[in-house]
């Protein structure tokens, strides 16, 4: 048998990565010396796998140094079979390799070094449970995880197609991110592909943190609220909409995809809506249309009605509010105010909180405020059934993104509507509409297929049409 020799190793190589990595105490280097031949494994031992580091490089160099046969640089990618072995010709991207998890083997013959990295890489996972933001009555229930490769693959199980491809681009100066643009060959649109690409390219920053951070990034109006991008955890809702022709975008640490481009009609989809029978999906997709509505108008009409359109209302009704307000000290703009603050408290205090107890400090919270204002006379009770309806009306848009965006220009038609009243609502209505119109996510107007029309694209819009069967498939499901 050949004898084997552990030592340390103090080539240039070697200190230059010491040096860059400032010699913490995770980066341990560990050199086999065979004949002629040193081998110096190099890894970071936090994000290595020990196990897979012995059992695909160490066990099969020393099985054939046992048989012995002599070794050479150019043989390591052949002894080291089970593993994804690359060879490293630029020696920068050393850290890079270390910092994914690989083990760099350099190996030293005749004084010229070889650089290799394999793939030792261990991670903590979670399973892919279903999202919690984002439940499914029926349908898939798994969802994407932190680990980009793990999201790969579930993307691959949802779209068992050749013609799904996965481009890996880095950003980020100081620490580096992977990102993967992922598309259908022959479906996506090769000017929007390379709109993307530029967009990526164009980012100078020096960390992206989330997927969240990438997407403020991408974006071309930064002062609109509306999303320009829709974000999701479905795999289903990522292989639906990479079957129309749009581009995902996986970022790596992130378990949120990004879909481009966006408009207001996919805002307000879900993926339910395509497994329930055409006619009642399509009741779910119009309430989803008129929540929105409400949400957003009802406490701006309520205002401009109560200020300043008294004869707009019925003659019983109007004597019935003028009661509840009697002993308000506060105009309705200020008490439709103060209502709201206090159930966007109430909501971001229940995000906050644990969730044992969040649910339960926003429902009890919500009670007895309530009923602590009216019976105090802070505010009337109509104003609380009014808020209070608004806000359950957007806990039923599908899209949190959305909702975030409608909320916030509630409060712009609120006071639109306490200065000027059906008429500044009317105003407000046509600045928001105006936006909507002229906004555009990656040259896809928003408003799509609204405006511009698009007769052809209504089938799948305010309703779903059911799906049509050829006239062959009906022969052969009638006999």
């Amino acid at each position: 048998m050949k004898r084997r020799r552990f030592a340390r190793s103090s080539s240039l190589l070697e200190d230059q990565i010491r040096q860059e990595f400032h010699n913490t105490e995770d980066l341990k280097l560990k050199t086999v010396k065979l004949d002629g031949l040193t081998l110096t494994l190099v890894y970071l031992d936090d994000i290595s796998d020990r196990m897979v580091i012995q059992k695909t490089i160490i066990s099969p160099l020393l099985t054939v140094s046992d048989d012995q046969t002599k070794i050479s640089a150019a043989d390591l990618p052949d002894l080291i079979p089970m593993a994804a072995i690359n060879n490293i010709e630029d020696n920068s991207l050393i850290s890079r390799h270390l910092m994914d998890g690989c083990t760099v083997i350099i190996a030293r013959e005749e004084d010229i070094d070889t650089v290799y990295a394999v793939k030792t890489t261990y991670s903590v996972k979670r399973s892919p449970d279903e999202p919690v933001n984002e439940p499914t009555i029926s349908g898939p229930r798994d969802g994407f995880i932190e680990c980009l490769q793990d999201n790969k693959a579930l993307l691959r199980a949802h779209l068992k197609t050749s013609d799904l491809l996965f481009e890996q681009h880095l950003i980020g100066k100081d620490v580096v991110k992977y990102i993967s643009l992922t598309y259908l060959q022959g479906k996506a649109d090769r000017k929007l592909i390379e709109e993307i690409r530029e967009r990526i390219n164009e980012i100078n920053a020096d960390y992206i943190t989330d997927a969240g951070i990438l997407e403020q990034l991408l974006e071309r109006n930064p002062l609109s609220v509306f999303p320009e991008l829709t974000s999701t955890q479905h795999p289903t809702k990522v292989a639906n909409a990479l079957l129309e022709g749009r581009v995902a975008i996986m970022t790596d640490g992130s378990p949120t995809v990004l879909i481009a481009p966006t408009t207001l009609n996919m805002l307000l989809q879900t993926p339910d809506d395509y497994y329930f029978k055409w006619i009642p999906a399509s009741l779910i997709r119009l309430l989803s249309y008129f929540t929105a509505l409400i949400s957003v108008l009802l406490p701006a009409t309520y205002i401009a009605l109560v200020s300043f359109h008294h004869g707009l209302i019925p003659t019983s009704l109007a004597v019935s509010l003028s009661k509840t307000r009697e002993g308000v000290p506060f105009p309705s703009v200020i008490e439709a105010f103060i209502m709201e603050l206090t159930i966007e408290i109430l909501r971001e205090a229940g995000v906050r909180l644990p969730k044992p107890i969040g649910s339960t400090v926003s429902i009890v919270g919500a009670i007895v405020i309530g009923e602590t204002a009216v019976s105090s006379g802070i505010v009337s009770p109509m104003m609380v059934m009014v808020i209070s309806f608004t806000a359950i009306c957007s806990f039923a848009i599908p899209n949190y993104q959305l909702s975030l965006a409608l909320r916030t220009i509630r409060f712009f038609f609120l006071f639109s509507a306490a200065i000027l009243g059906v008429y500044g609502l009317l105003i407000a209505i046509f600045i928001v509409t105006t936006h909507l119109i002229k906004l555009r996510s990656f040259g896809t107007p928003y408003m799509e297929p609204f405006a511009p029309i698009q007769l052809k694209s209504w089938k799948d819009s305010f309703v779903r049409l059911y799906y049509r069967v050829g006239k062959k498939d009906r022969k052969l499901h009638e006999k």
